[in-house]
Formats: C-alpha cells, sequence, structure tokens
C-alpha cells in the first residue's frame, strides 16, 4: 500500500509534510522554508513552537529527519522515502495545468561522471550481477528460440505500455505462429509491429562474442531504432530517426523538454557518448532509460527508444534482455515522472531493477519447460532401445544404423546426456522402461568402474 498524505489529518501537519518530501533528499528543507511555503501556516497563528511540535511528530513517525540539530537556524529536513513518494504523488494528482513548469536541467546530466557517478545502489549491482552475471546467455540454437520468444514478449509488453493492450498470447501468436490480428486499431497494429522489428534489429544485430559493426551506444543506432519504432506513425517520414527541430511538450506534465535544436542534438550526443563511456551495463542501461525520456530527442516514441535501447548493453554482454512484461504503467510512468518534475532516478532505478528480476525469473522458467530435443523426436524407439541396452547389458553407446550419419554424434550425445540423468535421478529411466533397481544396478556398475579407473592412475 501506497502511503497517503490525506490521511493526515491536521492540515498544518499534512501540508509541512508535503513540503518537506518535495524538497528532495539532497537538499531537504529549513524550519524557516517551511514557514514561507506553507500557507496554512501563514494564514493561521500558529507559531514556531506548535511548528516545531508537528515537525517532530514526523521525525517520530519516521517520516522526516532532522539534519544538523545542533542549531534551529541551520537546521533542516530530509523525507524519508516513504514520504518523497507520498508528496510526489500528491503532487502528480493534481491539474497539471496549476503546476508550476519545470524545464529541463542540464546539471542532471553534466554532473554525472561515468562510472563514478551511480544511479544503481551497490546492492542492487550485486543483486543484478547475482542474478544475471555477463557472460550468462549464450546464443544457440536453444537460445534463439528463446530470443524469438522474448522479441514478442517485449513488443507487447512495451506496446502495453504505450496503451496498446492486444493480448499476451494473441500477441505471441500472431508473431510466432502468424496468426492474423483482429479487432485492432491500423495505428495500435503498427505499433506493435514496429517493437517486434526494432527488437529483432537489436537481438540480430549482437552476436556472442561481439563483432565489429554489432548494434552498440551509437548516435546511429539508436536513431536507427527510433526510425523503426516510428514507422509509418509520424506525419513526415523525414522525422524518422531525426533528431527533433519543433518544440514538444509531455500530456499530465508540467515539465518543459528543450527546444532549441542545436541544443537537444549536443545533449544527444552527450548522453551517448558518456553512456558509451560506463563500463558496468547495467548501469549502462539504466542511464539510457533516465536520459532519453528526459531529453526528448526525437518527435515521438522517446520512451519505448529508451526501453528497447536498455537491452543493448546487455546482449553485448551476455546477460539476458528485459521484456518489461510484468512492469505495472503506472509505476514506470511515476519512475519518469519523478526524472521530469523531481529529476528524481530512483523511482525509475526501482522500476528498472524489479524488471530486470522478473524478466529473468521468466526466462528461467521458460528454460525449464524446454522444448523436446530433434533427437528425441526424430528417433524415439531408437534411444529406447540403446538406453535401455546400456543400463540393462552394459553395451557400449553407438549410434544404430537406422540413425543418419550426420545425426550419430548428436545421438551419441544424447544417450550420455539421458544416462547421466538417470543417475542423478532415478525416475528419469521410467520414460525408456527401466525400473528402479534396473538402475540401482547401473549406478553400482559405474561406480565399481569408476573406482577401478581411480585405482588404475594412482598406481599408474
Amino acid at each position: 500500500m501506497h502511503m497517503d498524505l490525506k490521511q493526515i489529518t491536521d492540515l498544518h501537519k499534512r501540508e509541512l509534510a508535503y513540503h518537506i518530501g518535495m524538497a528532495g533528499t539532497t537538499d531537504g528543507i529549513s524550519i524557516g522554508e517551511l514557514m514561507d511555503k506553507c500557507s496554512s501556516i501563514q494564514d493561521g497563528d500558529l507559531g514556531r513552537t506548535a511548528v516545531w511540535r508537528r515537525l517532530k511528530q514526523l521525525g517520530m513517525e519516521g517520516l522526516a529527519q532532522l539534519i544538523d540539530a545542533g542549531s534551529r537556524r541551520s537546521a533542516y529536513y530530509i523525507p524519508t522515502d516513504a514520504l518523497r513518494r507520498a508528496a510526489l504523488r500528491m503532487h502528480l494528482a493534481t491539474d497539471a495545468r496549476t503546476r508550476p513548469h519545470v524545464a529541463y536541467d542540464r546539471g542532471m546530466l553534466d554532473s554525472y561522471v561515468p562510472n563514478e557517478t551511480r544511479y544503481l545502489r551497490s546492492d542492487e549491482v550485486e543483486s543484478l550481477h547475482a542474478a544475471c552475471a555477463p557472460g550468462t546467455l549464450k546464443r544457440g540454437d536453444r537460445q534463439d528460440r528463446d530470443m524469438r520468444r522474448f522479441m514478442s514478449d517485449l513488443s507487447y509488453a512495451s506496446s502495453r505500455l504505450e496503451g496498446v493492450d492486444y493480448g499476451h498470447l494473441a500477441t505471441k501468436s500472431f508473431f510466432e505462429e502468424d496468426t492474423p490480428i483482429s479487432n485492432l486499431a491500423p495505428v495500435d497494429r503498427k505499433v506493435l509491429m514496429n517493437h517486434f522489428q526494432a527488437a529483432k534489429f537489436i537481438v540480430e544485430g549482437i552476436h556472442q562474442p561481439t563483432r565489429d559493426g554489432d548494434v552498440g551506444i551509437n548516435e546511429h543506432d539508436i536513431r536507427s531504432i527510433h526510425a523503426i519504432l516510428s514507422s509509418g506513425l509520424l506525419s513526415n517520414p523525414m522525422r524518422q530517426g531525426a533528431i527533433r527541430n519543433t518544440a514538444v511538450r509531455i500530456s499530465s506534465s508540467s515539465y518543459i523538454p528543450p527546444a532549441i535544436p542545436a541544443e537537444i542534438e549536443r545533449l544527444f550526443s552527450q548522453i551517448v557518448r558518456k553512456a558509451a563511456e560506463i563500463i558496468d551495463p547495467y548501469e549502462q542501461s539504466l542511464f539510457l532509460l533516465v536520459h532519453v525520456p528526459y531529453l526528448q530527442p526525437f518527435h515521438d516514441c522517446n520512451k519505448r527508444v529508451a526501453r528497447l535501447c536498455t537491452n543493448i548493453p546487455l546482449l553485448r554482454n551476455g546477460i539476458l534482455p528485459i521484456s518489461w512484461l510484468d512492469v505495472n504503467k503506472d509505476d514506470m510512468e511515476f519512475g519518469l515522472a519523478a526524472v521530469y518534475e523531481q529529476r528524481d532516478p530512483r523511482i525509475l532505478t526501482e522500476v528498472y531493477v524489479q524488471a530486470c528480476h522478473r524478466s529473468f525469473e521468466s526466462f528461467t522458467i521458460t528454460q525449464a519447460a524446454r522444448d523436446p530435443d530433434e533427437i528425441d523426436l526424430r528417433y524415439d524407439n531408437e534411444l529406447r532401445q540403446v538406453v535401455r541396452a546400456a543400463v540393462l547389458d552394459s553395451i557400449a553407446i553407438t549410434a544404430p544404423a537406422s540413425v543418419e550419419g550426420a545425426d550419430s554424434t548428436a545421438f551419441v550425445d544424447r544417450v550420455t546426456e539421458i544416462l547421466g540423468a538417470c543417475l542423478g535421478n532415478p525416475f528419469v529411466g521410467a520414460a525408456y522402461g527401466l525400473r528402479l533397481p534396473d538402475i540401482q544396478r547401473f549406478a553400482e556398475r559405474e561406480a565399481a568402474l569408476e573406482s577401478h579407473c581411480v585405482t588404475d592412475r594412482a598406481t599408474a
């Protein structure tokens, strides 16, 4: 449950809590500033002692922290995470037209020093690397099938965050089984299809290990991704992949992105340059998610460009990609609003970390439900015969004549894999007509053979 400032019935205390929350955790706010900002205090007859008492209550309730308490003049308050979120939710609940305009703050980008400044906390970095360390993703036929599933998942999830919800299963059927799309407006259909093509551009453009010319963090590739995502959706096709030269506004926000074309181009180049310098792939990925939407370098599709681009550093470093499948739209919008109007990436960072973990878990579940091996499908009878012969009669593993020559090595490898699985889990043998005593005797023979080999090596 989210904290709601409306639950604070004391109007003066609620307004104090709101202004502390909106002050942020870096600079905080002094009691003098609070007295000036709180209209309910100015309009009423509330003295400093009464204000101090309410501030003390907020501290005791774990909502605000007093810094430099030794001097009341220099003391200031910073909000806890819960209060900061609650204040921002109250702020965003008001009509955007009545909120003060907030301009782009280039200091947020200028002050970020690659590999020194970090949006991810150390515990978050550790958890992400523990969940999926660089090099985890090994590309192959099996993984390429999983990548195709990822592309349809990402197309559905990212489109849903844009308000296009065709349904997860229907989307998968469309992209993986060529099932026709029905009951979807042409524009929404194009949004969905463009997502798939952009995901395909990234997935097929990155190899393991990476090669020269692979998709990377550079202006050309990011602009290409925008061109794919915006294909057929802009009134002027010349705007595809182009840095915008007109002003834009964000609906339901008082934030105003920069409007001078030369400045936008310079800032975009600076974002790409700094992102490319970041070593940790997760921090690099998150940096793009924060700064591309904040700048709004394109005429449209900025948020979806950012979501797609988060996967470039991950895939280039052998990390499972983010599908954004289980991300709540309100959480994503709230995180972006905190960046737009408060220049605070913390909430969006938490959304990102959660999205990574959920994507990794989803991929693990997919891996557990593996597709049948092609050898299993083509040589079911032969596998059964050879596995039984090895277990029951200790007959050496060879491919029968009915197995095609090109499949012989794969067949023998598959039999070896099955026998190893039987030793680890006797129930595997049931699929091949083997009972527990059969597996136990086989295990005893294998153990004796291994012991004999060890003795021979010791006396050699």
